[in-house]
């Protein structure tokens, strides 16, 4: 005959009378007691561990109750953890609350009465229960939502009828506060920057009016939706310091823990701290100002606040950016030297750049010949030439660097060198007179109008269409004395031929393309309108001249790339004691842009927001034309992008920028 366990499970009604009873059968010869719901006897009490003990027939009648975790249990108000016994007995076992009282069966099986009782010492399960019976969710909800209404309607509402003369905003109770004077115009237009209901505001839309672009037209297209939208100044356009992927990547966690905690709590939340609006801050009253108008602008411009520093990024850097070509800063004293980046090679549709070391005299191929040794001599024939045709212009002295180079319109650089107007007082292109004994001159930078020039044409389609590549020009229909005006030109002691690379294969003449760097440092910006650093029309401050600087009056060639190595800043920017104040004064913004890493950065409130305002340069509210006028708004946009010096470029855009290629 086969055992079986009988159970009774007794349950007490919570409205009391009769309780309920439940009864089934489980075969033997062994069945498990626990709180976990694949427990053949389930004891729903937090006591009881999940898989607590098991029971087993060992004869007729007999049965074997035994611990499996080692947790103990009672039999008839014992403590045991394993026990042999009969059920004809009427043995009880308890495990926490519950009561398993056995009996015999006519089987020679076992009935066991499971029952539930209650005592002061052990709590209630409703205790344990996630039903709140007061404030459940849907109390709550209410209750709340009755709390906002009395809070932020109803009792401004009965304040404002009890008080006559109080003003009541309710858009206020919302809102975080007034913008910025060059944000104001956005004040009711929350969804301009807010463009997502619960989410932080995004690059994107502070982009969509300050990207700053490599194409002049674009530009003009952002300015103009600005313009478009009410803006009444001109925003300032700006390109990210990096590719956005990269600089999260490259970003490290806040040192100390709590702002580290905070940080990846903001990351997880979708509220990043590398957005533009983590750096520039709206809705934030400036430290020490109060004013009495609650809607009056904070400030002229969002807050700046620094999350991170250069240092925190640029140190271990490759070990965050293992595919970056930058080198590891982790100070000023540990500085990479200077890299310069110079043409290797002219051939091809476009000129090839290389960074090279200033170590072991790097060379540059520029087309010209021209040997600064021999123009800065006081003593040689150069100089000699200069003081006797400058007298005619009221100067008559030996060439320096200001004869030639001469500061752009910011005073920070210098503007390209131009033949005619800084080389043609010297080196004349003239090669002969007209009818009326006036000198006549070769054009500059087009090999095509000079020869066109000898030969007595004037410029056409076909003579156009005849040209062989850049650089390349072979004559064509050339009278007797034109070809040999041609030839002299070209050749040795001709007006091209001490200052540029000629080549001649038969009656082909070659010349080099010329290219003219402005920029060795794409990357870096040296402010040479700093009284400090000298340099042309500035008189000699510390210590410093061009010459200082530039070996320029050792130089005999042309390609020598005639910049100091990062030795020569730190001369005067180190880190000791016996420095200058410039030490204290300098850090990797007097070089380095955040926006724009080959500009440095702007003083504080430069340029005030009132010399933002919109130029004749958008007039017309920036709007780009389809049609006829499409040229003219070309031009415009050409102008925005000189007359504006803020605009960044990004580091992709640098090499063409700094690098001026003249035709021919």
């Amino acid at each position: 005959m086969t055992q079986e366990f009988h159970l009774r499970l007794i349950t007490q009604r919570a409205a009391g009378g009769d309780p309920i009873i439940r009864e089934r059968t489980l075969a033997g010869p062994e069945l498990t007691i626990g709180r976990s719901t694949d427990s053949d006897i389930l004891l729903t009490d937090l006591s009881v561990d999940p898989h607590h003990a098991k029971l087993r027939f060992t004869g007729p009648g007999r049965v074997r109750l035994e611990s499996v975790g080692g947790a103990p249990f009672l039999l008839n108000g014992q403590s045991t953890q394993r026990v042999d016994f009969s059920v004809s007995g009427g043995p009880v076992a308890a495990f926490g609350d519950y009561r398993l009282a056995f009996e015999g069966s006519e089987d020679e099986g076992a009935v066991i009465t499971v029952t539930r009782e209650e005592h002061e010492h052990h709590p209630s399960p409703s205790i344990f229960s996630l039903k709140a019976p007061v404030f459940g969710r849907r109390n709550m909800a209410w209750g709340l939502g009755l709390g906002i209404f009395l809070i932020c309607l109803l009792v401004p509402l009965i304040g404002t009828v009890w008080l006559s003369q109080a003003k009541i905003y309710p858009d206020q109770q919302w809102s975080s506060g007034p913008l910025s004077k060059a944000h104001a115009f956005l004040e009711n237009d929350c969804k301009s920057c807010h463009a997502k209901a619960f989410v932080a505001v995004r690059d994107e839309t502070c982009l969509s009016c300050h990207k700053a672009g490599s194409d002049p037209v674009e530009n003009a297209t952002v300015l103009a939706r600005s313009s478009d939208g009410g803006s009444p100044f001109e925003p300032r356009l700006i390109a990210e310091h990096a590719p956005h992927d990269k600089l999260r990547a490259a970003t490290p966690l806040p040192d100390a823990l709590g702002p580290k905690m905070g940080a990846v709590i903001q990351r997880a939340l979708n509220h990043p701290t590398d957005r533009c609006a983590s750096c520039h801050l709206e809705h934030t009253k400036p430290e020490k100002t109060v004013s009495p108008d609650p809607k009056a602008p904070l400030s002229d411009k969002p807050t700046l606040v620094v999350v991170q520093d250069c240092e925190s990024c640029h140190t271990k850097l490759k070990m965050r950016l293992t595919k970056t070509d930058l080198i590891d800063t982790p100070d000023w004293g540990r500085h990479p030297t200077f890299r310069p980046l110079i043409m290797t090679s002219a051939a091809g549709p476009k000129p090839t750049f290389q960074r090279v070391q200033l170590k072991g005299l790097p060379l540059e191929r520029n087309g010209l010949i021209f040997p600064h040794k021999m123009h800065l001599d006081p003593l040689g024939g150069v100089a000699r030439q200069a003081i006797v045709l400058g007298k005619a212009g009221g100067y008559g002295a030996a060439l320096e660097c200001a004869s030639c180079h001469t500061p752009d319109a910011v005073g920070s650089g210098f503007k390209p060198i131009e033949m005619e107007r800084d080389c043609a007082s010297c080196h004349s292109l003239a090669f002969a007179r007209d009818g009326a004994g006036r000198l006549k001159s070769l054009p500059h930078a087009e090999l095509q109008k000079v020869v066109d020039t000898l030969s007595g044409k004037t410029l056409s389609a076909a003579s156009l269409s005849d040209r062989l590549r850049p650089g390349t020009i072979q004559p064509t229909a050339f009278a007797a004395n034109s070809a040999g005006a041609y030839r002299a030109t070209f050749s040795k002691g001709g007006a091209c031929y001490d200052c540029h690379t000629i080549t001649w294969a038969g009656d082909t003449v070659q010349m080099a393309p010329v290219k003219l760097t402005q920029r060795y440092l794409p990357r870096g910006a040296f402010n040479h309108g700093v009284p400090e650093h000298g340099g042309p029309g500035q008189s000699k401050v510390g210590g410093f001249e061009c010459v200082d600087c530039h070996k320029a009056q050792l130089s005999e060639r042309t390609s020598d790339v005639l910049i100091p190595d990062i030795a020569k800043c730190a001369s005067c920017h180190g880190k000791t004691e016996a420095q200058t104040k410039a030490a204290d004064d300098a850090d990797c913004t007097t070089c380095h842009s955040f926006h724009a890493p080959g500009k440095s950065t702007p003083p504080a409130g430069h340029p005030p927001l009132e010399t933002l305002k919109w130029t004749q340069t958008l007039a017309r509210r920036g709007r780009l034309a389809q049609g006829p006028d499409a040229k003219h708004d070309r031009r415009s946009a050409n102008v925005l992008q000189r007359d504006l010096p803020h605009v960044g470029f990004s580091r992709g855009l640098e090499p063409p920028v700094g690098h001026r290629m003249l035709p021919g």
